[in-house]
């Protein structure tokens, strides 16, 4: 489960004014007990930031219900991590978002894939930068919208 990092696409990052990559995607066939358990879940996240080169600067959570789901999220300096779980469905779906280069999402992902006994696992990449010349000809402010 290894997708190309954007530097390995062409070095798009070298014209990026901001540089962020989105790695998100959906677990199957986790571990029921483990989509459960929001202590777990807190320290896997807590660890996929450190995987990622990533500083957590706060973590919070939300169970729905004692044997419900839960949300978990790691706000990043670097942008966010979080995972949302349905353990009667033994699902759960991660979003590992980025900002700047010296951070590996994938690798965060992969760790939490890895964590919850993801049977299977679709993952999705997205450029979530912003680059030099995307608007040449139609600048935007900030009051208009295309």
């Amino acid at each position: 489960m290894t997708a190309q990092t954007l530097i390995e696409l062409g070095g798009r990052e070298r014209n990026a004014l901001v540089y962020g990559v989105h790695v998100y995607g959906n677990l199957y066939g986790c571990n029921r007990e483990l989509l459960k358990d929001e202590m777990y879940l807190l320290k896997i996240v807590r660890e996929a930031a450190d995987i990622a080169g990533a500083l957590v600067v706060s973590t919070f959570y939300y169970k729905f219900g004692v044997n419900g789901g839960i949300s978990v999220v790691a706000i990043v300096a670097e942008s966010h991590i979080s995972i949302h779980t349905w353990p009667e469905h033994a699902y759960a779906t991660v979003d590992v978002y980025t900002c700047g280069n010296h951070t590996n999402p994938m690798a965060a992902f992969e760790h939490i894939a890895k964590n919850l006994n993801a049977k299977k696992v679709e993952v999705f990449v997205s450029d979530r930068s912003y680059y030099l010349n995307n608007n040449d000809n139609n600048e935007l402010n900030g009051d208009e919208m295309s």
